[in-house]
């Protein structure tokens, strides 16, 4: 425990000083009493601060989901304890505590980044009682996605008389670390980009309807085209249009989607590469939480250059890893792109949408990155159906926002 004066505390020991000096100088009995009296508060407030601190133990409750750029609450609990070797001081409660939290950005490997900043988020507690706890919650806003150390925290207070300024720095035992990671920024998907996954949908199905009662419920009838079934001909409606018309079934879509993003980059991000790296990371969090909105449909994500991937049922789960990889997500020299193309290929549907979100340009006809897959059957069908979006793009602004 750490205690330093305050600007209050050295004016009024240098008023003790004076007393003192001029009660030395003049041999005044009465003054020296009166630097006695003076001496007592000072002594207490020294005393009686630090003790108050005795026993503090602060315990944290993170929230389960927190976006870069999004407002976060954090709950405080501040209990005070006491130790059978300090049972003295039991009743000792505790008035006007600070307790000041750490939130510390961590590297991909655990590791301190040294240049980022820490933040240091503050709550007051007016009054703890002993053997009692206190709840409080501070709000805040993380501008980075990544991983952050929070903890330990550290309590100040300025009880009694605001002389001294007692810091408790909490150990591992009194105030608990937790990991926070907060997933990536989410923006907007703009109305061009719904009407182009719409065409999509269309150009890979031909027909959206087929005259089936397995396939859907009956949805009506339309006008009868060269090549229907006749067995299909809805004869009373005919009648009554004077012309064949067929009955009509709902065929349901399958909304199963591959999701990609390549972080292959060599050497060191300049500005303008950082802030595309960015908007990719933060375009396929985006879409992820879209696509999480989706029942009963399978999800493929994948982010290069790492070899594994998810895939499975859209659940919270599952969109959790996703984001979670989103956020830890880092440029790398490897490049295993064209190898989880052809993962995505193989373990998802056939009419699975597939999108490939780039920070640059990449051509996968020509590129030299897809030679050893050029000749593959199933790296054709890939060309046929993948949608890239590049985020260093102008036309990212015509269907994607940044909130």
């Amino acid at each position: 425990m750490k205690s330093f004066l305050t600007r209050e505390g050295i004016y009024y020991l240098f008023v003790i000083l004076v007393v003192l000096i001029g009660s030395i100088l003049r041999e005044v009995n009465l003054m020296l009493l009166l630097t006695a009296f003076l001496c007592a508060p000072f002594i207490i407030a020294w005393r009686l601060g630090r003790f108050s601190l005795c026993g503090i133990t602060v315990r944290r409750q993170l929230p389960q989901r927190v976006f870069a750029g999004e407002p976060f609450a954090v709950q405080l609990e501040v209990a005070k304890s006491q130790t059978p070797s300090k049972r003295k001081r039991k009743f000792l409660s505790c008035w006007g505590l600070v307790v000041i939290d750490r939130i510390l950005p961590l590297r991909i490997n655990g590791n301190e980044t040294g240049t980022g900043k820490c933040y240091e988020p503050a709550v007051y507690f007016e009054y703890v009682p002993a053997n009692q706890g206190k709840k409080k919650s501070y709000y805040g806003k993380l501008p980075q996605r990544g991983r952050y150390r929070v903890g330990p925290a550290k309590a100040e207070t300025r009880f009694p008389f605001g002389m001294f300024r007692h810091i408790l720095e909490l150990t591992a035992g009194n105030s608990d670390t937790s990991e926070l990671c907060v997933y990536p920024q989410l923006g907007k998907l703009l109305p061009k980009w719904k009407l182009r996954q719409h065409a999509a949908a269309e150009s890979r199905q031909r027909n959206q309807y087929r005259p089936s009662r397995v396939t859907g419920e009956f949805l009506g009838v339309r006008r009868w085209q060269q090549g229907d079934v006749q067995k299909w001909i809805h004869w009373r409606a005919s009648a009554k249009h004077n012309e064949p018309v067929v009955r009509q079934f709902e065929q349901h879509q399958n909304r199963d989607s591959a999701v990609l993003i390549d972080l292959y980059h060599t050497g060191e991000l300049d500005a303008v590469q950082y802030e595309n790296f960015e908007l990719a990371v933060s375009f396929t969090a985006t879409l992820i939480s879209e696509v999480s909105k989706r029942n009963g449909c399978n999800l493929f994500f994948a982010v290069n250059p790492k070899d594994d991937y998810l895939y499975g049922k859209i659940c919270l789960p599952l969109i959790d890893d996703a984001l979670y990889r989103l956020a830890v997500a880092e440029p790398a020299a490897e490049d295993r792109l064209a190898q989880l193309l052809l993962k995505a290929v193989s373990q998802g549907n056939a009419d699975a949408e597939l999108i490939l979100v780039v920070p640059k340009p990449v051509d996968l006809n020509y590129s030299p990155r897809f030679q050893s897959v050029q000749n593959d059957p199933r790296f054709r069908a890939v060309l046929q159906r993948i949608r890239v979006v590049d985020t260093s793009s102008e036309e990212l602004e015509q269907i994607f926002a940044v909130q």
